[in-house]
C-alpha cells in the first residue's frame, strides 16, 4: 500500500509511500501552501475556460475511423498507446474499446484522444490489487475517457501535470483512496459520471488544479464527496450523497461554487469551508447531513442565495465560525434553516 489513509483526522499528514506514487501521479509537492510557478498558474487560468456546455452529450463515434481494441480477444489499451506514440501518432486519435480490460492504463504526451466505449458493460479494471493507478492521465491535452466502468486502483482516475482531461459517462468505484485525483495544475470536466464506493474521497482537487462538474452522483465514498484542497471546483446539477465525510470540503485557499446541487445524507457537515477558502450557493439544497450543513470557519467567506439549507441533523443548518457580516449578502435566502450566523 503506497498511500497513507486519507480518511484519517490529520488530512495533512502525507506518508513517505505516498510520496513515492506521487512523483510518478504528478503530485510530488502534494504538500499544503506550495506555489506553483506563474506558468503553471497561467495554465489553469486557460483551462477553466476550456468547458463544454452543461448539458454536452456523449461525443458520437465514428467507428470507421477509429483504432479498435477488443480486450475480450486479447486487446490491450496501453499496447495501442504505444503503438501510436511509436509510429509519431499522438495527436487527433480515437480509441474504440470493448471487453473487459485487466490493465492499469497510462496516457502521456497525447493532444485530443477520445478513449471511448460503445459498448455497454466495457471495463478497466486494476489488476495491481490497489497499488497503481487504472487510468492515468499525464501531461495531455483534451483527453475524453467515456463510457467506462473503472474498477479498482489506488487511484481510478488520475489527471495530472497540467493536463486537460473530460471524463464522461463513466462509472469509477472501488479504488484504494481517491476516485478522481485532478492535481499538478490541471482541469478536469466532469459529465454524467458515477463516483462511489472508493476508499478516500470520491473527486479530489488540489495543487492549483480545478474541475467542472456537471450531473455526476458523488456517493458512499469513505471520505469526502468532493475535496478541494488549494484548487477551484465548479459543481452544478450534480448529486453529493452518503458519503463517510462531508459532501464538500474546501480548504488551504481553494474556491468552490456550487449551482443545483443536492448535498445530502452525508456523516459528517453537508458543505465545510474552512483555511481561507470561500463558497457560493446558488439553488442548492442542503439537507440530513449527520454535522451541520453548512460550516464556514478558519478565515473563510460563503455566499447564499435562493437556496434550501434546513433539516441538517446537528440542529445547526449554517454554522458561521468565527461570525461574517449578514449585511453583505452572506444569508440571503437559505430556506428558513437555522444558523448561529449574527453580526460580528
Amino acid at each position: 500500500m503506497f498511500v497513507q489513509n486519507p480518511s484519517t483526522s490529520d488530512r495533512r499528514t502525507i506518508s513517505r509511500r505516498f510520496q513515492k506514487m506521487a512523483l510518478r501521479v504528478g503530485v510530488g509537492t502534494l504538500l499544503l501552501g506550495v506555489t506553483l510557478p506563474s506558468a503553471s498558474a497561467q495554465a489553469v487560468a486557460r483551462a477553466v475556460d476550456i468547458t463544454r456546455p452543461v448539458n454536452a452529450a456523449p461525443k458520437h463515434i465514428d467507428p470507421s475511423s477509429a483504432f479498435k481494441v477488443d480486450c475480450n480477444k486479447n486487446g490491450s489499451i496501453n499496447a495501442e498507446l504505444a503503438q501510436l506514440t511509436n509510429t509519431g501518432m499522438t495527436r487527433g486519435v480515437t480509441i474504440l474499446v470493448s471487453g473487459t480490460c485487466k490493465e492499469d492504463v497510462l496516457i502521456q504526451g497525447f493532444d485530443r484522444l477520445d478513449l471511448v466505449t460503445t459498448t455497454l458493460g466495457t471495463s478497466i479494471n486494476d489488476p495491481s490489487g490497489g497499488t497503481q493507478i487504472t487510468v492515468d492521465i499525464e501531461d495531455s491535452q483534451n483527453v475524453t475517457v467515456q463510457g467506462f466502468t473503472i474498477n479498482g486502483g489506488a487511484f481510478g482516475v488520475v489527471c495530472g501535470s497540467t493536463s486537460l482531461c473530460y471524463l464522461t459517462s463513466n462509472t469509477i468505484q472501488s479504488s484504494v483512496f481517491y476516485g478522481v485525483l485532478v492535481s499538478s495544475a490541471s482541469n478536469a470536466v466532469l459529465i454524467g459520471n458515477v463516483i462511489q464506493n472508493n476508499g478516500g474521497a470520491g473527486l479530489v482537487v488540489n495543487l492549483n488544479s480545478s474541475a467542472n462538474s456537471n450531473y455526476d452522483t458523488f456517493q458512499s465514498n469513505a471520505d469526502d464527496g468532493i475535496r478541494a484542497n488549494q484548487g477551484y471546483v465548479v459543481a452544478g446539477a450534480s448529486t453529493v450523497q452518503n458519503n463517510a465525510g462531508a459532501g464538500v470540503f474546501a480548504t488551504n485557499h481553494s474556491a468552490i461554487r456550487l449551482g443545483s446541487c443536492t448535498i445530502s445524507g452525508n456523516l459528517s457537515a453537508g458543505v465545510a469551508v474552512q483555511g481561507g477558502s470561500e463558497a457560493s450557493f446558488g439553488g442548492v439544497t442542503v439537507t440530513g447531513n449527520a454535522l451541520d450543513g453548512v460550516i464556514v470557519q478558519d478565515l473563510s467567506f460563503a455566499r447564499f442565495s435562493t437556496s434550501n439549507i434546513t433539516g441538517n441533523l446537528s440542529g445547526i443548518d449554517v454554522d458561521c465560525q468565527p461570525q461574517f457580516p449578514a449585511t453583505r449578502g452572506a444569508l440571503t435566502d437559505i430556506g428558513g434553516g437555522n444558523t448561529n450566523c449574527t453580526e460580528p
